[in-house]
């Protein structure tokens, strides 16, 4: 049985910088994580309203948390004024249920949602949802990234397709896709898409290309991670 190794888990720290940039004691390490994991389950939900691409969590030596959200969606994730802003910021607080943190988010615009693999999983998973050929809406997703400069596309829908009583897999995939080697930019997400018959998973990998720096083996060895 083969084992796999999750593409972006493979580069953190490496060639792919982390979602979460702190440091915490042993005494409020968990507390942190937990707080993460809502935040980031929070703007999951805000996903295709807003078009979030990734959200990076940072927090300073006072603890304060500022959330960095990319979305291809940045003038209606702001609103008139910033108002829409302030409203996510209110509910976010309210999900955390921390009266004392000081919380702000930033918004950044995607430059390229077509080649973002949280997005273009999304995309395919709404069509699903909306009963649309899981065929031609996988090679509808790879044909748009390659359009717009991937370098490879590799996507995956598994569960009941077509209501079928056996769940199986079936993906597409072109262009150049090196998942082995570190050199390789890669972008990995996945969706969930949730049918009549069940929930379906959906699954992306978006190659941009060998990165242009050199990655000095022997310095990631020694434990310095610059890039």
């Amino acid at each position: 049985m083969g084992q796999k190794v999750n593409p972006n888990g493979f580069r953190y720290g490496i060639t792919k910088s982390h979602n979460a940039i702190w440091y915490a004691n042993k005494n409020k390490f968990a507390a942190n994580l937990l707080e993460d994991v809502k935040i980031h389950r929070f703007f999951e939900k805000l996903t295709r309203e807003y078009q979030i691409g990734n959200t990076v969590i940072r927090r300073d030596r006072n603890n304060a948390i500022t959330v960095l959200v990319y979305t291809a969606k940045l003038g209606s994730f702001l609103g008139a004024s910033g108002e829409n802003l302030k409203k996510i910021i209110e509910k976010l607080k309210r999900t955390l249920k921390n009266k004392k943190i000081i919380l702000n988010v930033d918004a950044l615009e995607i430059q390229n949602p077509e080649l973002n693999a949280k997005l273009m999983a999304e995309a395919i998973a709404e069509k699903l949802e909306q009963r649309k050929s899981y065929r031609i809406a996988q090679k509808f997703a790879i044909r748009t990234a390659l359009k717009a400069g991937a370098k490879g596309v590799k996507t995956l829908v598994s569960g009941r397709l077509n209501g079928v009583e056996m769940a199986r897999s079936e993906g597409y995939a072109e262009g150049e896709m090196k998942l082995h080697t570190l050199r390789q930019n890669v972008e990995y997400a996945t969706a969930i898409a949730k049918t009549t018959y069940g929930i379906l998973g959906v699954k992306v990998w978006v190659s941009l290309g060998e990165l242009r720096q050199k990655i000095d083996i022997e310095t990631i060895a020694k434990g310095d991670k610059r890039r």
